[in-house]
């Protein structure tokens, strides 16, 4: 293709795409200039002060900047963070109204279920098929008709973010395979609760059967020294170190603490796990499936996985535990105690503010927060300014208000940027062209469809670590700066190519295979080749006709690009758009939206967020 010879220094290889992806990240800056209004289009921390002598008028007046309202593309720029995906409409939306109003319109937007709409979408497919089998692939078909219809996609982005720390997968062998109804009540937990306070998702993921069947403390049993058998280590383990309080002591900024021969200073020890698996030790289910009280402990059918487990005090242990350097729980008390001291304690640690804080900065804004920028969200975490501690819907508004999120001197910063996930590339553009279908059901699986190709899927992650380690620091360019880059960990000579293959096949053939009829046998659904799902070009197309490539290109560099396009990455695409218009009389306006589009979705300016 014409475009890989004229952008030979960016894609001629995949070494060579990574490369300038992980020099991109944390070398180049794209500034954008405001010069219609105050503040650069930041929206806090605008103080104008100024004071008159005239006619004796000593007074001093200030002007507040927490109002202020951003221009396009600071909208653009800011939705790129606090959303999956955004259209123009919802671009003109948050610029018309202001950051502040869209916050709180956003905060009061009730939450829906997922597990509701997993249900109703279940009985669909039933009129279609003969099986009554819950397959996988309805939870994928949930999300992304959530994405597409429900308003609230500063929730949607959270819970996202929270299903990232708080791992489950339905997938890779998991035990949760078959459980489609019950991951979703545990996502709800994510979804629902992404605003509330992260000690209640603590303590719902703890007792949600979900979670107990994934790291196995559902019918968890305290020693049997006759019988050699101990007590289940996994959630034990991953409560502490990936849903709370990390594996060293750290500052409130997120800095680790030094001990006195310079090292990292351990936060628990291997004993501590074994310690803390006893607490988790008696939890069985509560309810029967038809609603009943459930009576037996080990009893592993007929129960059901969406109610929250329950304690069998004569499978729990009453010893002494010493869960923490230092912290013990007592001896004797009920297992139900044991659990809430213990979720009090983890919830109350010094590195739960910052462990926390780090995790959602990275989802939203950044791989690499300043140590400033983790303190100040920290600070909030452990107070929300009403002496309330772990107020996720503070936290979420304090990182997006950040003035290192916000202001326009940072996008240069060296460290700054992220690369944007490869499962929010498909949803930035679904969003931004309005996919549809005509039934209007958008039955996506992308687990079987992309999982392979660009390395996730929703609920699909390969283990409880995620996708890829909030650590990861590629090893020539930024493990040498003492920086991380995440999403990086899932780029390889396959996901990168595949990736730029799997775009290609969703902007010029089709978004995904809709699949909305049954089978041959009529037991299962398949592909549906008269419910193609789509994507609406009729603006861009209108803009192409009418004010020419660079008019287009100004709008997907807003629409998608967060006014960060730069101008040699711009004359690149529209002179390989104007050589295929020279080359064949066959290239049409759609072929040139379509690789206009193309162009940029696998252009560093558009995957690396700043």
């Amino acid at each position: 293709m014409d475009f890989f010879v004229n952008f030979k220094v960016l894609i001629t290889t995949v070494r060579l795409t990574i490369t300038f992806l992980l020099l991109s990240i944390f070398s180049i800056g794209y500034s954008q200039t405001y010069d219609d209004h105050l503040g650069a289009g930041n929206t806090i921390g605008v103080n104008v002060s100024s004071s008159s002598n005239q006619d004796g008028d000593s007074t001093s007046h200030i002007i507040s900047g927490t109002q202020l309202k951003p221009d396009l593309i600071g909208a653009s720029r800011f939705l790129s963070q606090a959303s999956l995906g955004s259209s123009f409409a919802d671009i003109e939306h948050l610029s018309n109204i202001g950051i502040d109003a869209w916050l709180e319109e956003q905060f009061n937007l009730p939450a829906q279920s997922f597990a509701q709409r997993y249900n109703e979408i279940y009985n669909e497919t039933q009129q279609i098929i003969s099986n009554d089998f819950h397959s996988n692939s309805y939870m994928s078909y949930v999300f992304y008709d959530f994405i597409m219809n429900q308003p609230d996609v500063l929730r949607q982005k959270v819970a996202f973010a929270l299903s990232q720390i708080f791992v489950i997968s339905a997938y890779h062998g998991s035990s949760l395979s078959g459980e489609n109804p019950s991951n979703l009540v545990y996502y709800d937990f994510l979804y629902q609760g992404a605003f509330g306070n992260y000690k209640d998702i603590l303590e719902n993921v703890t007792f949600s059967i979900t979670m107990g069947d994934y790291l196995s403390h559902f019918q968890n049993q305290k020693a049997d020294i006759v019988e050699k058998t101990y007590p289940d280590e996994n959630y034990a383990r991953e409560i502490m170190q990936l849903f709370s309080i990390g594996l060293h002591l750290l500052n409130l900024d997120g800095t680790p603490i030094i001990g006195a021969n310079g090292e990292n200073i351990p936060t628990y020890d291997i004993n501590n796990i074994a310690e803390l698996a006893k607490v988790f030790t008696g939890l069985g289910a509560s309810e029967t499936e038809d609603g009943a009280i459930n009576t037996s402990f080990t009893r592993d059918w007929n129960i059901s996985r969406t109610a929250p487990m329950k304690m069998f005090d004569d499978y729990h242990s009453k010893e002494e535990k010493n869960i923490l350097p230092g912290v013990t729980i007592p001896a004797g008390q009920s297992g139900m105690q044991d659990i809430q001291q213990t979720l009090n304690i983890l919830f109350n640690h010094q590195n739960v503010a910052p462990f926390i804080s780090i995790r959602l900065i990275q989802s939203l804004v950044k791989s690499n927060p300043s140590p400033a920028y983790v303190k100040r969200i920290a600070t909030v975490f452990n107070n929300n300014g009403s002496g309330v501690r772990g107020d996720l819907g503070a936290v979420v508004k304090a990182i997006l208000l950040d003035p290192e999120a916000r202001m326009c001197e940072w996008i240069e910063a060296p460290s700054n940027g992220k690369l944007i996930q490869p499962l929010e590339r498909f949803t930035s553009i679904f969003k931004a062209f309005n996919l549809q279908s005509p039934s209007g059901k958008l039955w996506y699986n992308d687990f079987n469809d992309t999982y392979n190709e660009i390395g996730q899927a929703f609920l699909g992650s390969p283990s409880v670590f995620n996708f890829f380690s909030p650590f990861y620091a590629e090893d020539e360019f930024i493990a040498p700066q003492n920086l991380v880059s995440p999403e990086f960990q899932i780029l390889n000579s396959v996901t990168a190519i595949a990736y730029i293959n799997e775009m290609e096949d969703a902007i010029k053939k089709r978004p995904f295979y809709n699949r909305t009829i049954s089978n041959d046998t009529g037991d299962w659904l398949s592909y549906n080749p008269d419910d193609e799902a789509f994507l609406d070009f009729s603006t861009e197309l209108n803009i192409y006709a009418t004010e020419g490539i660079n008019a287009l290109l100004d709008h997907l560099n807003l629409l998608l690009c967060r006014g960060q396009l730069s101008e040699n990455t711009k004359a690149i695409i529209a002179n390989a758009i104007q050589q295929n218009e020279n080359d064949s009389s066959n290239y049409d306006n759609t072929d040139a939206v379509h690789d206009a589009l193309y162009f940029i979705m696998m252009s560093p300016n558009y995957v690396i967020q700043k």
